[in-house]
């Protein structure tokens, strides 16, 4: 009996081949092989850190199975439940660690198993005790956080500070700054200056070098004449001595009687008491003075002119000149 199928029939089951085919190749690809038989082992990790579905359980660097699926443990714990798919030709022993490890440079994650020797064995579904190694990423990166913490700090403060910078180094502060560094410039070539000088000065021809060599020299001389300075400190000192001895007390007592005799004296002066009184505050004897002395002078001019009067006598004279005071006006 011929068993005819129909066109539809022919089309679903190339359809349901298709997806058989392209549901296996999909998990080829990703690592699984759902016709191999697989033994399920459970590890709890606080944290996955980019391990993934389908990433591969090693032992020994040998791929021995796959990541099957990870989600969060049951009871809000935070940690993570990983469940591994391992071959069941692979025995994993009791305190096997599951532990988490790096396999690349770009951080890509797998799980290792440490498996430890000896006689009993886990079975199917059992929870492996777990570890995270941290590899040269890792590390890398847990050094470089804190330093990427500092640097991004250090970003903020330098923005301020360039903020501050740029306030305080604007345009009339930068012309100040400049005229700062002429000053500067200027106090600089001045030292210098004052340095060549004072070079010059120590030279061994310089003033300085010269007024040394003259100290060291008048001090040579003075030791040289110690005893001759000391002697005469001596002699200084005994003229101090008889200075002292004088009686310095009464000396004063006369020279101050004496000056208020000579106070007395000029007082008395000054209130015109005795000759110099009269002489200094009194007129008269000043216009009597002065005509005695004028009649004088006329009596010696005519003596000189008219000598014969006072020698010979005559009874008319007419040669005789006759001299008259002349009065000066008022």
């Amino acid at each position: 009996m011929k068993i005819r199928i129909s066109r539809e029939a022919k089309i679903g089951f190339f359809a349901v081949v298709s997806i058989a085919a392209l549901f296996w190749g999909i998990n080829f690809l990703k690592g699984k092989n759902i016709f191999s038989p697989n033994h399920i082992y459970y590890a709890v990790f606080d944290q996955v850190d980019g391990l993934e579905n389908t990433n591969p359980v090693l032992i020994n660097g040998f791929k021995v199975g796959l990541v099957k699926s990870i989600k969060f443990e049951d009871g809000n714990t935070g940690r993570f439940l990983v469940t591994l798919l391992v071959g069941k030709k692979y025995s994993i022993t009791e305190n096997t660690v599951a532990k988490m490890i790096s396999t690349g440079l770009f951080g890509g994650k797998a799980i290792k198993l440490e498996v430890i020797k000896g006689n009993k064995y886990l079975s199917p579904g059992d929870t492996l005790p777990s570890q995270i190694e941290t590899g040269l990423i890792d590390q890398l990166g847990h050094q470089i956080a804190p330093v990427k913490k500092k640097a991004e700090d250090l970003m903020v403060e330098f923005e301020k500070t360039l903020k501050v910078m740029s306030a305080v180094f604007n345009e009339e502060n930068r012309a100040q700054l400049s005229q700062s560094f002429m000053n500067l410039n200027k106090a600089l070539y001045s030292i210098n200056q004052t340095a060549s000088e004072l070079d010059t000065t120590l030279s061994p021809n310089g003033t300085l070098r010269k007024m040394l060599i003259n100290f060291e020299s008048i001090s040579a001389n003075l030791k040289n004449n110690n005893k001759d300075i000391t002697k005469i400190v001596k002699n200084f000192s005994a003229i101090s001595d008889t200075i002292a001895k004088i009686k310095i007390a009464s000396t004063m007592l006369q020279v101050d009687s004496a000056m208020h005799q000579f106070n007395s004296v000029i007082t008395k002066i000054n209130s015109g008491k005795g000759t110099i009184g009269n002489l200094i505050n009194n007129d008269t004897l000043y216009t009597n003075l002065e005509n005695a002395s004028k009649s004088l002078d006329l009596l010696l001019r005519d003596i000189k002119d008219n000598p014969k009067r006072y020698i010979n006598f005559s009874l008319m004279d007419l040669s005789r000149t006759k001299y008259e005071e002349v009065k000066k006006p008022r």
